[in-house]
């Protein structure tokens, strides 16, 4: 598990890799999940990994050069500090809408690591419908002050069409949460 202390040290590390490869710097990214949780909302202390979602290369699936730089440069932090090498990934890039407004969080010469607002995770959570993000969905909702399930309806509508609320299921993870 990973702390935001951990996450900090990482990001420093993973800016000095990033630094050693021909990429375009700064590489930028939206941190979501997890690592959001534990240093913004701090509902619990630590996270399995680093979810984001990148903006300086379409995903860690794609070949190109800058994709590879940075998979690389994550893999040499995972190598230093003697972690998993998917510490990050960006699999909720392919499932995730729009992120809208972000702001930047912590910025380094090579690394650009900025987060959605809080309304915007609460709906990446309601979309994914899973068990485990229950209390992150609890901590979302009583800061958004979300009541009901018709307030939870209207912001997931902001960030994703009703066909993709029908392919991940929103309907049952609002009976089951209102």
């Amino acid at each position: 598990m990973l702390s935001t202390q951990e996450i900090d040290t990482y990001f420093q590390t993973l800016n000095e890799e990033l630094g050693l490869r021909p990429i375009t710097k700064p590489v930028r990214m939206v941190v979501v999940g997890g690592a959001f949780m534990i240093s913004f909302i701090k509902n619990r202390a630590a996270t399995k990994d680093v979810d984001i979602i990148p903006l300086s290369f379409p995903d860690t699936m794609n070949e190109d050069q800058a994709t590879k730089a940075f998979r690389s440069a994550a893999n040499a932090v995972a190598k230093k500090h003697g972690i998993k090498r998917d510490w990050i990934n960006d699999v909720v890039a392919a499932f995730a809408p729009a992120t809208g407004p972000i702001t930047l969080w912590r910025d380094y010469p090579n690394l650009q690591v900025y987060i959605p607002s809080p309304e915007y995770i609460l709906v990446l959570k309601l979309l994914a419908g899973r068990d485990r993000d229950e209390d992150d969905i609890e901590a979302l909702c009583e800061l958004l002050t979300i009541d009901t399930r018709q307030q939870a309806q209207e912001l997931v509508d902001r960030y994703a069409s009703p066909q993709w609320q029908v392919e991940c299921n929103l309907h049952a993870t609002l009976d089951a949460l209102f």
